[in-house]
C-alpha cells in the first residue's frame, strides 16, 4: 500500500513540474508581439516584418488642399484600413498654428513658412504645385489683368470694370480670411503689403474656403476673386489671364503662368514622427501618390 502511494505522488510532483515548465515556455513561443506607438500600432512578426498599419493621425488645415488631400487619404486609407487621416479644413494659419502646438501631427498649407522667427522649428515639405486663379463672373467682358491691376483693384485705388476694359459697374472685392495661405500667396506675388492690416480694401467680402469664393463670385456679376486653380469649376466663375497668360496645367509646368505656389505637408522639425503618419508622408510623396496630385490638376514636385 506504501508503494502504490509513493508512485500516486511521483506521478502527481511529476505532472507538476510538467506545468510549470510548460507555463514559462509560453511567452517564449508566442509568435507575435505587438508594439503599441502613440500614432497607431504595427505588428511584428517571428522575423520583425511589419504588417498592417493601424491608428489615428490628426492633420489640418488649408481648404485649398481640399480635393487633392481627400483623394490621396482615400486611397491610403484603401490601401491601409486599420489607418484613419482625419483632415480638419480650417486655413493654413490654423494648421501651422495647430502643429506647433502640438494638436495637429501634420498640417496642411498652402503657403511657406514665414521667416519672422513666428513658425521657427517647423519644416514644409513641398508635394504638389498649384496656380491661383483669377475669377469672375461668367458675363465679365475682362479678358487679362496684370499685377499692378489686381493690386490697384484689392487696394481700392480701381473700383470701377471700366477702368480695367470692362463694363461701367463697380467692383466688388471678394478675398480670403487673413490666416489663408492663398490670399498670402496671391498678395506676395501681386506686390500686396499684407502686414498692414488696411492692405485689402475694407469693403471687400472676406471668404473661408476656396469653395465660398467660388459661389459668391459666380452670384456677383461685378465680382472678383482668387482661388485654387484646381478647385476652379469653368460651369460657374471665368479664369483670367495673368500679365496676357491663360492659367492651365501646361502653362504652369512651362513657368509661363506666374500666379502659382506650393502645397505642404508641415511637421515638427525633429520630431519622430508614428508609423501612420510617417507613412502616410512617404505615399503622398510616393509615385502613386504624385499621380493622384497630377490627376487632380496639380504639378506633381518631382
Amino acid at each position: 500500500m506504501k508503494k502504490v502511494i509513493s508512485i500516486l505522488l511521483v506521478l502527481i510532483l511529476g505532472l507538476g513540474v510538467f506545468t510549470a515548465c510548460s507555463n514559462e515556455e509560453d511567452p517564449a513561443d508566442t509568435s507575435e508581439t505587438t508594439e503599441a506607438t502613440e500614432g497607431g500600432e504595427t505588428t511584428t512578426g517571428d522575423e520583425g516584418e511589419d504588417e498592417a498599419l493601424s491608428g489615428t493621425v490628426k492633420t489640418g488645415g488649408s481648404t485649398s488642399v481640399e480635393k487633392v488631400m481627400t483623394a490621396l487619404i482615400y486611397q491610403f486609407q484603401a490601401d491601409n484600413p486599420d489607418a484613419t487621416i482625419e483632415y480638419e479644413m480650417n486655413g493654413s494659419g490654423d494648421g501651422i498654428k495647430n502643429t506647433i502646438s502640438g494638436m495637429y501631427e501634420i498640417g496642411h498649407s498652402s503657403r511657406d513658412l514665414k521667416t519672422d522667427g513666428t513658425e521657427d522649428g517647423l519644416v514644409a515639405t513641398p508635394y504638389a504645385i498649384d496656380g491661383i486663379a483669377v475669377v469672375v463672373h461668367q458675363d465679365n467682358e475682362v479678358e487679362s489683368l496684370n499685377a499692378d491691376q489686381l493690386r490697384d483693384i484689392y487696394t481700392g485705388k480701381i473700383t470701377n470694370w471700366s477702368e480695367v476694359g470692362g463694363k461701367d459697374a463697380p467692383i466688388t472685392v471678394v478675398t480670403r480670411e487673413a490666416s489663408s495661405g492663398t490670399r498670402s500667396a496671391f498678395a506676395e506675388i501681386i506686390g500686396l503689403e499684407e502686414d498692414d492690416a488696411t492692405a485689402i480694401v475694407a469693403s471687400a467680402t472676406t471668404c473661408d474656403s476656396t469653395g465660398a469664393v467660388q459661389t459668391t463670385v459666380s452670384q456677383n456679376e461685378n465680382a472678383i476673386g482668387y482661388m485654387s486653380f484646381s478647385d476652379v469649376d469653368t460651369t460657374k466663375v471665368k479664369t483670367v489671364q495673368f500679365d496676357g497668360v491663360e492659367i492651365s496645367t501646361e502653362t504652369l509646368k512651362d513657368d509661363s503662368y506666374k500666379l502659382k505656389r506650393e502645397f505642404y505637408l508641415v511637421t515638427k522639425e525633429g520630431a519622430t514622427l508614428s508609423p501612420v503618419a510617417q507613412a502616410f508622408i512617404d505615399f503622398v510623396l510616393s509615385d502613386a501618390g504624385q499621380q493622384l496630385v497630377t490627376d487632380n490638376n496639380l504639378l506633381p514636385v518631382d
